[in-house]
């Protein structure tokens, strides 16, 4: 990944600092296991320096493109995230604490890729359906839902199971 989306740490004076980032296809491109293959988002760094440590904020906004979970057909999802972290300098990683980022002494920068692909990743729902038409409608894809309601049963599983066969089962052994 280019310098793109780098920021400089301890070379700053104490005070805040606020960085813009553009992700968009290019950014999504340098990592081949993502899901998702378009964007068009906006990155907002906040950087709080201390004499202790520094604080770090990510916003994150915009909208993906990612497949649909029902219907399979691709749709935009709005992302909107904000996550904390906190920058040390020290000696060995330390992941026993996600909101603690170690940086190794001497490093003067921070590459916020990594950062910026998992809060994205992360801010996706677990369901991922096409939202509903402003009619109410599913904005699925219709041939889809059709097909799909083809092979659902609404046959309750528990009044289909013949219970007396199982009996014989467990009587038996």
């Amino acid at each position: 990944m280019t310098r793109l989306y780098t920021i400089p740490l301890f070379g700053l004076k104490e005070g805040d600092y606020t960085f813009d980032f553009r992700i968009g296809n290019d950014f999504f491109d340098c990592f081949e296991e993502s899901e998702i293959k378009e964007g068009s988002l906006t990155a907002i760094a906040v950087i709080v320096r201390s004499p202790s440590c520094i604080f770090l904020t990510i916003k994150i906004s915009g909208n993906v493109l990612i497949s649909c979970d029902r219907c399979l057909d691709m749709y935009m999802q709005k992302i909107d995230c904000e996550n904390h972290l906190i920058i040390k300098s020290g000696n060995m990683p330390d992941d026993s604490d996600p909101d603690i980022l170690i940086v190794p002494f001497g490093e003067n920068e921070l590459d916020l890729s990594q950062l910026f692909y998992e809060y994205i990743h992360l801010a996706l729902p677990l369901r991922r359906i096409h939202p509903d038409k402003i009619d109410g409608k599913s904005g699925c894809n219709p041939e889809m839902i059709k097909e799909l309601n083809r092979h659902t049963t609404t046959e309750n599983m528990y009044e289909k199971t013949n219970w007396n066969e199982l009996n014989k089962l467990l009587n038996n052994n």
